[in-house]
């Protein structure tokens, strides 16, 4: 039988700056090589969003589905789903999100991390976990992306068996070099500020090195309201001109922040992944993460650091490079490794086992 996978798509967009969306583009862009004969994606999208012409082997359907809050977009995709996958023809459909609704055909439920079961919101933790078990429930397929979440997965919903598909990276040359780099250099953390992204422990940590030595922090990403908290303590420690808010950058340019930065930081409490730190290895820039999560599974032979000591975090940032550049090179060749290509034929053949199940 042939396949027919239909994905939900309708939080893309020009605006929607976020890990899950980058890593379904990316996937959607490789899975032209892998394609069997007579199999077809179909990816659902957000009325105002103008689907991309570049996709040649993917469809694009609009369907008025809101991006949120949260029950709204739930009520939608239960009320529209069914009846649309059954027009299209589906035979499986890719969901990203939490709650599952359900289709009436194959679904495959992708699980970035579960953040919310695990207390990493406002959303109470046990309301959480039973929303994630029912969902898990429905689901006739379950892909992670990192080992780590997926063992999280079988503690909380024991006899759930994902499937790890994990996220890739592309090398790409570096584009528009960052301006007025400061004379000791930057610290850069890409990604949204929230507070498990643990921010405060690199600005407390800037406070500890000599003025003569420190460099900047610069933070690429959006601000999920957390900015004005991490604003304030850098005033209240003096460090006001040493930490910069740049917004979000598009990833033609992002390449180019890592290639030149002093050390790439990723002091998250939480992570599913921690895309960022395989983006800049694959420049040949050193990286410090957060001994938490997914990271140490990313990272591997990196700089693992205790989450809140910021003590550990100075000495980090302060210390001079020191690594042979075979070892950069062979942690650049390791990051490269983990390709889009491959992730994309992963997620295909998951697909297509869940296409073959019953709903």
């Amino acid at each position: 039988m042939s396949m027919h996978a239909v994905v939900a798509g309708w939080m893309l967009g020009p605006n929607a700056y976020s890990g899950a969306n980058r890593r379904l583009i990316c996937l959607l862009r490789e899975a032209g090589d892998w394609l069997q004969p007579r199999e077809r994606i179909t990816v659902l999208h957000h009325p105002e969003m103008h689907a991309p012409k570049r996709f040649e082997h993917v469809a694009w359907h609009a369907v008025d589905i809101p991006r949120g809050p949260t029950w709204r977009r739930a009520i939608a995709e239960q009320r529209r789903l069914r009846p649309l996958l059954r027009q299209l023809g589906a035979t499986v459909y890719d969901h990203g999100f939490l709650p599952t609704p359900r289709v009436g055909v194959p679904l495959c439920l992708t699980v970035h991390d579960v953040r919310d079961a695990d207390g990493y919101s406002r959303r109470p933790k046990l309301l959480a976990r039973a929303i994630l078990r029912r969902s898990l429930r429905r689901a006739a397929g379950v892909i992670t992306v990192s080992e780590w979440t997926a063992s999280r997965l079988r503690e909380l919903a024991p006899g759930c068996e994902p499937t790890t598909v994990p996220n890739g990276v592309y090398e790409r040359e570096p584009g528009q070099r960052p301006r007025d780099i400061p004379p000791n250099g930057y610290v850069l953390h890409v990604g949204h500020l929230e507070p498990r992204k643990n921010l405060e422990v690199v600005i407390k940590a800037l406070a500890m090195i000599d003025v003569t030595r420190r460099p900047e922090l610069w933070l690429i990403g959006q601000d999920a309201g957390e900015w004005p908290k991490l604003r304030a303590l850098a005033e209240r420690l003096g460090l006001q001109a040493y930490v910069r808010h740049l917004g979000t950058i598009s990833d033609f340019v992002i390449d180019a922040y890592y290639e030149d930065a002093r050390l790439v930081v990723i002091p998250s409490r939480y992570e599913g992944f921690g895309l960022t730190a395989l983006e800049a290895r694959v420049q040949g820039t050193r990286v410090a993460v957060a001994n938490a999560g997914a990271l140490p599974e990313v990272v591997d032979d990196g700089a693992l650091l205790p989450v809140d000591d910021a003590a550990a975090w100075a000495e980090a940032i302060d210390a001079p490079p020191q690594e042979d550049l075979s070892v950069i090179r062979r942690r650049a060749a390791r990051a490269a490794a983990c390709s889009w290509s491959q992730s994309s034929r992963r997620w295909l053949d998951a697909l297509r086992s869940v296409s073959s199940s019953r709903p």
